[in-house]
């Protein structure tokens, strides 16, 4: 799937260590349709949002510092970003398109 959102509004990122792929959780518009959705993304693509959003009035933070780490059963370590209401983050994708293609989970 290519991706042609207006506007991605990030709560929460998920994946594992050894995993190809990550989880994102957010808020996604189209035009005028919004919607939440949970999209699964590569790594690259993971740091072509942090900077994106770094490089939109956030670059001051570390966002890899921000994952919280938790061990699972089989040694393989499980991170997750959830983001709070306090803290924006829309990115415009007008500019912006995902190196590979991207898988959309939308019931």
């Amino acid at each position: 799937m290519n991706a042609t959102f207006d506007k991605l509004e990030i709560q929460k990122i998920v994946f594992e260590t050894g995993d190809l792929d990550v989880l994102v959780m957010a808020n996604i518009t189209q035009g005028n349709l919004s919607y939440n959705s949970q999209l699964i993304i590569s790594h690259t693509d993971l740091n072509i949002l942090i900077n994106k959003m770094q490089k939109s009035g956030h670059d001051d933070l570390d966002f890899s510092s921000m994952f919280d780490c938790e061990k699972m059963y089989n040694g393989d370590f499980l991170y997750t970003l959830d983001f709070e209401k306090t803290f924006d983050t829309a990115i415009e994708l007008s500019s912006f398109s995902f190196d590979h293609s991207i898988r959309q989970i939308r019931a």
